[in-house]
């Protein structure tokens, strides 16, 4: 089930942050996400719409959406990766919003794949000013030859 955030989630959702982070983000010192942490808990997640994916009273993913229409994170505790459920909370968000825009490290080559077959395309490339890393800014929109999405029954 995808459900709003609460703050009593907070704890997990900082868990799978860290934890996802380390896994996705080799290229980046652990020391990077590990300082974080605070930042994430204190600035972003109440500045963000999070939605998380629970499954027999455990959370297993989220992804947050901030200004109407970015995606800030989109993480899956790495026990539980490879279970449809990233695919699941995007299109969750997708249904809610016409159009939407995410930045990526380029180097992480799984979650790069992971976008393109969601129909997400690169439409600009910066470097990202806390590591220094490359990133790339892709995007998808609703009823664009590259990002439409099925209506299904039931959505409004």
């Amino acid at each position: 089930m995808i459900r709003a955030f609460t703050e009593k989630d907070a704890p997990r959702i900082l868990d799978i942050w860290l934890s996802a982070s380390l896994q996705a983000h080799d290229f980046v010192p652990k020391e990077y996400w590990q300082g974080m942490l605070k930042s994430v808990a204190r600035d972003y997640l109440p500045d963000s719409r999070t939605f998380v994916f629970e499954d027999k009273h455990q959370i297993k993913g989220f992804i947050s959406i901030v200004d109407d229409n970015h995606i800030g994170a989109l993480f899956v505790a790495p026990e539980y990766q490879n279970r449809r459920i990233g695919f699941k909370l995007l299109r969750y968000v997708k249904r809610r919003c016409g159009h939407l825009s995410l930045n990526v490290f380029a180097q992480n080559e799984r979650a790069l794949r992971f976008y393109q077959r969601c129909d997400f395309k690169i439409i600009r490339e910066q470097t990202e000013p806390s590591t220094q890393k490359k990133e790339l800014i892709m995007a998808w929109a609703m009823g664009c030859k590259s990002g439409f999405f099925k209506r299904h029954q039931g959505d409004s």
